[in-house]
Parts: C-alpha cells; sequence; structure tokens
C-alpha cells in the first residue's frame, strides 16, 4: 500500500498540493472500500449488497443520480432477489464478469425495471445459469424444489459471470424511494458457518491491496488518454462506454477555466428515461461533492427555458442562474453528460464565455437566483443526499 501510494502521487498528472491532499483521500476511500470488498462481501453462497460509488467511496466517474449495489454471484447457483419498487424511478440490474481495472469489461443480461413484472410495488427475480430455468419450470412452484421459483422475471448467468449490479436511479432527490434488495442464494442447502481462518483471511487482504494497486493507475492513465486527444472546453458526441451499461450513453469534455470564464452547455434534453450532466475531479475521476456544491443536474433539478432549450453554465463563483454547476475552485477538470435509456440523443454545443457577458448569452426570460435561493437549493441538496445514503 505504502509502494502504491507513493507512485500515485508521485505520477506527473498530480501537480498541486490539493492534488496531492484529494490522492491520499482518494486512496484511503479505495482502501475502505477494498477492504471491505474483499473481506465482507465475495462469498457467493452468502451474498450480501455492497454499497459502493456513493458520497464517499467513489472512483471512475460515478453518475450523482445513482445509488449503486453490488453482489458476488456463482455462475452455477440458483439466486431469488426480492425487493419493493414502490416510488422508485427506475433501476438497471446487469451481471457483471467482474472490474474494469483488471479487464473484465463484459456485462450480461441487462434488463430495467420497465422489462420486469411488477406486483403491487413487489418485484421477484430469479438468477442463474439456463439450465435451472428450465428446471423451475418443470418443477411444482409448490414444493420444495421449486419455492420462490415461480417468479416471471429470469436474469440468466454464464460461466463467465461473478458479479451482480444494481443501479438505482433518483431524479427527485428529495423523494424518489431508494429500495432495499435482498438476495438468497436458493440451490444449496443449510449448512454450518465455516469459521475464519488465517489463509483466508491473509487472502482476501493480498486481494484488497491488489484492488488498490491495480485499480488506482488504471483510472489515472484512463484520465490521462481521454486528457490528452480532449481539446479545451470541447465537448465528445454521446456513444456507449465500454464496461459501462448498454442502455447509456455519455459524453463529455474537460474545461479549462480562468477566474473570469464561463463554460456555457447548451441542449435540447434528449427523449429518454432519464439525463443528467455532472462534474468529475482531476485527475482521481471522483465525482464532484455531491451535498456541499450543486456539482450536478438532472432532468427533475434542471431548469428548461421556455424555448425548450437546457442551458448549463460551468464556472467558478455563483452566477445566479438556476443551472449553475460549481467547479470546487477547479481551474480544470471533466463535465460528463448521460442520456440513459434514451430514444434521441442530442450533441450538446458549448461556448467559453466571459463571466460579465453571460446575460447577453441567456434569454431574457432566464431566471435569476439570489444568494438567499441558492443557499434554499443548496440545504435541500445535503438533506437528500443524507437521506439516499441514511447518514
Amino acid at each position: 500500500m505504502a509502494e502504491a501510494g507513493a507512485a500515485a502521487l508521485a505520477d506527473p498528472m498530480v501537480s498541486s498540493d490539493r492534488d496531492r491532499a484529494e490522492g491520499l483521500r482518494y486512496l484511503s476511500r479505495q482502501l475502505v472500500f477494498a477492504t471491505q470488498h474483499a473481506v465482507e462481501f465475495r462469498d457467493p453462497n452468502s451474498p450480501q449488497m455492497q454499497r459502493f460509488d456513493d458520497d464517499i467511496t467513489k472512483w471512475g466517474g460515478p453518475n450523482a443520480d445513482n445509488h449503486y449495489l453490488r453482489c458476488a454471484i456463482d455462475p452455477s447457483g440458483l439466486y431469488l432477489l426480492t425487493t419493493d419498487v414502490s416510488g422508485c424511478h427506475s433501476v438497471i440490474f446487469s451481471l457483471s464478469e467482474g472490474d474494469m481495472p483488471f479487464g473484465r469489461h463484459r456485462m450480461f443480461g441487462e434488463c430495467s425495471l420497465r422489462d420486469l413484472r411488477i406486483d403491487d410495488g413487489h418485484l421477484k427475480m430469479m438468477i442463474g445459469p439456463p439450465e435451472s430455468k428450465t428446471a423451475s419450470e418443470d418443477a411444482s412452484s409448490g414444493s420444495a424444489a421449486g419455492e420462490g421459483r415461480d417468479a416471471d422475471n429470469w436474469m440468466l448467468t454464464n460461466p463467465d459471470v461473478c458479479q451482480l449490479l444494481i443501479r438505482v436511479y433518483l431524479y427527485d432527490w428529495a423523494c424518489d424511494a431508494v429500495p432495499d434488495f435482498y438476495i438468497e442464494r436458493v440451490d444449496l442447502p443449510d449448512s454450518p458457518l465455516v469459521p475464519l481462518d488465517i489463509e483466508r483471511m491473509a487472502r482476501s487482504l493480498e486481494e484488497a491491496a491488489s484492488w488498490v494497486e491495480t485499480s488506482v493507475p488504471y483510472w489515472l492513465r484512463l484520465m490521462e488518454r481521454v486528457r490528452h486527444r480532449s481539446p479545451d472546453n470541447r465537448l465528445a458526441p454521446p456513444q456507449p462506454a465500454r464496461g459501462g451499461a448498454e442502455s447509456i450513453a455519455y459524453g463529455g469534455g474537460f474545461w479549462r477555466l480562468g477566474d473570469d470564464d464561463v463554460w456555457l452547455i447548451e441542449f435540447v434534453p434528449p427523449e429518454a428515461s432519464g439525463w443528467s450532466i455532472q462534474t468529475n475531479t482531476w485527475p482521481w475521476f471522483e465525482s464532484g461533492d455531491l451535498a456541499q456544491a450543486q456539482t450536478s443536474l438532472n432532468q427533475a433539478q434542471a431548469h428548461v427555458d421556455t424555448d425548450g432549450r437546457v442551458r448549463v453554465v460551468i464556472c467558478h463563483l455563483d452566477p445566479g442562474v438556476p443551472n449553475w454547476i460549481d467547479t470546487e475552485g477547479r481551474a480544470e477538470g471533466l463535465c460528463i453528460y448521460r442520456w440513459i435509456e434514451a430514444k434521441t440523443m442530442p450533441y450538446p454545443n458549448s461556448t467559453l464565455i466571459e463571466f460579465d457577458d453571460l446575460r447577453q448569452h441567456l434569454p431574457e426570460d432566464h431566471p435569476v437566483v439570489t444568494p438567499e435561493q441558492r443557499r434554499e437549493i443548496l440545504a435541500v441538496r445535503r438533506r437528500s443526499v443524507h437521506r439516499r445514503f441514511r447518514r
């Protein structure tokens, strides 16, 4: 861990005291996640949901609107997933072969709530290999062998699957429900708890260390490659990302702003189940502060002008407009937009202008946000983040 940390902090992209301080925090966050994952959440026979990429443990440019969960899966096993999705906006389920830093990019069997049968707000889904589904169709739903397996919803595994990923989408942060998911393996008889031994604990700690020393440079090099081919203050068109959900198109670009610069981004909202635009930090590729600053906007939060366009303003100081995205004082950073389950793929326009000229580029009826209104907006945001993550 000392070697991994020293290498990260000595990286050429780490150039300021803030970079180094945030790098130390990033390493500690990665270690917290990796240790929990390797020690507590790796048993596919007794799977448990691990939260990740939240407001604290984050990497790889997480979506500010997501509540991310994952659990270990044995591809030959049969699992029952249940939850109450009443009041939930949307959820995407994916079966994964592993994590991108280890070269495991593939997703399998992706589905969303709109693809599944929901009974009075309740979801029941089976997860297992094709032969389990065939066998369950022949089994009596009332027998012990068929108990719980008469679900209409199935996700089929293959030999390369090792984990289930769940993305819960919140757009109205203050109101959208955050379901509790319960998963159990149903094809194994009850067995006594196996006591922890030194060998298993040692393997877990080695796995945690390997995660950190592999993940940290992976994301740094990815950011370096993307930055190298990205001109300042220019957006890339939307497209799927390798290792991301198939139903999400991503676009974005890097800002480089002086004290008096504004990056103005305009687009017609996509026809989609959801969309968002947000910041990610340079060079650590974390999401911006979710609770203390307005570092993201989505379709429930953003103002749409009377001409049907969204105008997002990225700058250092509050410009008194509803769609301000706060750089948190970062001269350089990454802006990412997401079109989720979209039928249209608008390509946003962007313009670099001076702070004092901003109003000349906005419609006459574009709202003014006072300092008092901004304080209330941020207070609601903080309460909503605490609610989502049960802080």
